[in-house]
């Protein structure tokens, strides 16, 4: 009869190889394969961008983070410095290392702790526990040797990742605690997540906006933090509709006769964009505006879509619409400053000019 500890510590044994076969039993992948961990390219997040030239394919973390490769060359040689017959040296090499994970050779990564013997592929240690560093000497530990926080349990079942709103996990490597927050904790995978997206110049507490406390802890608990622009400034296009000028005629009655979307480059039926938002436009015609001197590059003789009329020295009615005169661009749907209820207090009045009409509006005084 078998003690309840005996049970125990058979039940691990059990859970640690069931895992270990869950490694081992990969399919052999047709494709491209890492030179250093034997793996295919995977997720970026992961295992890096994964960098192929001339049959020979390794991903990125697998490069900075292997034991014995130097990095030799400029950055525009091989792969960002590291040259392919270093690689290839290095891959040599590994496949003397076992992977204490799935027991297959060409482990290049070794634990830093001193006296520890433990080789792991890239992969295999991410499944196991393993934490590598991203910055300084790259270090890389094991499970056992790898950093590690204070992080109370009392109530972890309770509180939730800010980033996803998902309970935490009961295991301490899959969370991390923010160190200018202490009662924040965040899933593993969504901190690497935000900082994959917003990279070095706007990784920050997702809490207070802590700049350097909170990344170099996360750099200590083996984050990786891109030396780039972040993710939304690096899509294409992702800023080309601030370059597109607005080309449509929003006069409630449109007088070009080719339509509300064709305009010339001057005259009568030049479009003229709001001085404000640039994002409504009328004919000139269509509104009977015309400007003194008008020039398209000057802000000043461009006039605004709102409720508020520009001075009469900026646009003035043209003469030459006498007998069809077209709707004004302050007659155009919206709150106007007339339509205002007047309120108790001393006023003076202001004169302004649209179609020729003059009209007084009321205006407080200062």
């Amino acid at each position: 009869m078998k003690t309840i500890k005996e049970k125990k510590k058979e039940h691990q044994r059990l859970r640690k190889s069931a895992k270990t076969r869950r490694v081992t039993q990969r399919k052999p992948s047709s494709g491209p394969v890492c030179r250093l961990c034997l793996q295919e390219p995977g997720d970026p997040e992961k295992l890096g961008e994964f960098l192929q030239k001339d049959n020979l394919g390794v991903h990125y973390f697998c490069l900075i983070l292997s034991s014995k490769l130097p990095q030799r060359g400029q950055s525009n040689r091989g792969f960002h410095g590291f040259l392919p017959e270093d690689i290839k040296k290095e891959a040599a090499r590994a496949s003397r290392k076992i992977c204490f994970v799935c027991k297959k050779k060409g482990a290049a990564i070794h634990c830093q702790k001193d006296h520890c013997v433990r080789n792991f592929h890239l992969p295999c240690g991410q499944e196991r526990g393993c934490l590598s560093q991203f910055f300084g000497e790259y270090k890389s530990f094991c499970g056992k040797h790898r950093p590690t926080q204070d992080i109370k349990r009392g109530n972890m079942g309770e509180e939730s990742c800010v980033l996803c709103c998902e309970d935490l996990s009961q295991a301490s490597v899959e969370n991390i605690q923010s160190p200018c927050c202490s009662q924040t904790i965040y899933h593993r995978k969504c901190i690497q997540k935000y900082a994959h997206t917003s990279a070095k110049h706007f990784f920050k507490c997702p809490q207070c906006n802590n700049r350097e406390e909170f990344p170099q802890e996360m750099l200590r608990m083996g984050i990786h933090i891109p030396d780039r622009d972040a993710a939304w400034e690096l899509e294409p296009g992702a800023f080309s509709e601030l370059y597109q000028r607005y080309q449509h005629c929003d006069a409630p009655t449109c007088l070009y006769e080719r339509g509300r979307d064709s305009f010339e480059d001057e005259g009568r039926w030049c479009l003229v964009l709001c001085a404000t938002c640039g994002s409504h436009g009328t004919h000139k015609d269509c509104s009977s505006l015309r400007s003194n001197n008008y020039a398209p590059e000057n802000s000043s003789d461009i006039p605004c879509c709102s409720s508020t009329f520009h001075p009469e020295e900026h646009f003035c009615r043209d003469t030459g619409l006498e007998e069809n005169p077209g709707p004004s661009w302050a007659d155009w749907p919206g709150p106007s400053l007339l339509e205002k209820p007047e309120s108790s207090g001393s006023r003076r009045s202001c004169s302004w000019r649209s179609k020729g009409v003059k009209i007084t509006r009321c205006c407080k005084k200062k």
